[in-house]
């Protein structure tokens, strides 16, 4: 765990803590997924202790939550799963009188949802871009150095 609930509190967080920690595992896989798992390894132990990575993990924790909760509002509460379905663009159907009812996303938050992706690149440039361990490799560095 890369950031503790107590933490997490401390820099403002207004999650409960079964809420934390689902979308904590959510931001720590994506670090991961950056980093290519170099943070598991005894090198970079000292990163593991960083602000720059606390800071980063609250920033990512606080996307997802909003991306959920903007997602769970503009489609009636209804999840959505991966990409757009019929069902989850419409929040509303009666049968009798044809009334359908559509979510509400602008195309600007639509665009923000979709290109989430390219905001988390940019939180995890931002936070860990800096990041270098004794050897004076990179966290971030999307090559393989030699022995990985």
């Amino acid at each position: 765990m890369y950031l503790t609930y107590d933490e997490y509190k401390e820099y403002g967080g207004t999650l409960d803590e079964t809420a934390f920690n689902d979308l904590e595992f959510d931001a720590e896989s994506t670090v991961n997924w950056y980093t290519f798992n170099r943070l598991k390894k005894p090198e970079w132990a000292e990163a593991l202790e960083s602000e720059e990575l606390k800071r980063c993990m609250y920033q990512l924790i606080r996307f997802k939550q909003m991306e959920d909760e903007l997602l769970a509002s503009s489609a009636g509460g209804a999840g959505w799963g991966i990409g757009w379905t019929k069902e989850a663009g419409i929040t509303q159907e009666s049968n009798d009188g044809i009334s359908v009812s559509y979510n509400t996303l602008s195309s600007g938050e639509l665009l923000a949802h979709f290109n989430g992706a390219k905001t988390k690149e940019e939180l995890m440039d931002r936070y860990l871009g800096s990041i270098m361990n004794d050897l004076g490799r990179r966290l971030l560095y999307r090559g393989i150095y030699p022995g990985e």
